[in-house]
C-alpha cells in the first residue's frame, strides 16, 4: 500500500509580521519546512511526499529546500489554493494519504 504525505507550506506569516514566510523561517540553521520533510523521508511508511506552496515559491522549495538536503521522495512541488487540495485528494495516486497541515490558512479548513 502506498502512502503520500502532502505537506502544505504557503503560509504568509502576516501576523507573525515577517518579511520572511514562516515555513522559510529559520530553526537552527534550516527552515522549519525542512524539519517537516525530514520527518517523512526518514518514515518507513510514508513512500513519497507532495508539497503544496505558492506559486512564487515553487522554484525556492525545489532548488534551496528539496536539491540542498536531498529530499528524494519529494515527488512534486504544486501551488497551492482551495482548487488545488480538493484535486490533489481526488486524484493524487495514492491509497492513503496523510494530510500534514503544516501552514494552511483559516478558509481552507
Amino acid at each position: 500500500m502506498k502512502c503520500t504525505a502532502i505537506v502544505l507550506a504557503a503560509g504568509q506569516g502576516k501576523r507573525m509580521k515577517s518579511k520572511v514566510q514562516k515555513q522559510f523561517l529559520e530553526l537552527k540553521g534550516k527552515p522549519v519546512l525542512y524539519y517537516s520533510l525530514a520527518c517523512f523521508e526518514k518514515s518507513e511508511e510514508i513512500q513519497e511526499i507532495l508539497v503544496v506552496t505558492g506559486e512564487e515559491s515553487i522554484e525556492f522549495v525545489k532548488k534551496e529546500i528539496i536539491e540542498i538536503y536531498g529530499f528524494q521522495k519529494v515527488k512534486a512541488v504544486v501551488a497551492g489554493g482551495k482548487e488545488t487540495i480538493l484535486y490533489i485528494m481526488a486524484f493524487w495516486p495514492a491509497k492513503i494519504v496523510i494530510m500534514f497541515l503544516f501552514m494552511m490558512e483559516q478558509d481552507l479548513l
